[in-house]
């Protein structure tokens, strides 16, 4: 039976410091016989990789999501880059412990999952996890 809808895929942060931080999501779609049939990127880019802002740019939501919908599809690989474009203002390794986010997938009204990852304040992250709609 042929996937009717996409996923739904979010990443958050209740981090008072997530504004210091890039998102970039990118996910290959597959079908049942696992042949790639879409592709679907979302992002949240606060500011230039090296910036060293002190404080976050008028505008940005403290508690941002970002947000990526993908075309009909039976299970999806996802990659979630956690980017540093400003990093921690000490090196007190005390003081700069890793943070949370949250990803949620959900696929036709039902949430296939709800994780949580810790991101390291220093590097970032490299995220890689697959869905499927059963």
């Amino acid at each position: 039976m042929a996937a009717k809808k996409g996923f739904t895929v979010k990443v958050s942060s209740r981090y008072p410091e997530w504004w210091r931080y890039n998102a970039e999501l990118m996910c290959g779609c597959f079908d049942e016989e696992d042949r790639r049939i879409g592709f679907a990127t979302a992002s949240s880019h606060i500011a230039d990789t090296g910036s060293e802002l002190r404080e976050p740019p008028a505008g940005t939501e403290p508690e941002r999501k970002i947000v990526l919908t993908t075309p009909p599809c039976d299970h999806l690989q996802l990659y979630v880059y956690i980017i540093p474009h400003t990093l921690p203002p000490t090196d007190d390794i005390d003081r700069t412990q890793p943070f949370e986010i949250e990803i949620t997938i959900a696929c036709e009204n039902r949430r296939i999952g709800r994780f949580t990852r810790k991101i390291n304040q220093w590097s970032g992250a490299s995220i890689e996890m697959r869905a499927d709609r059963k």
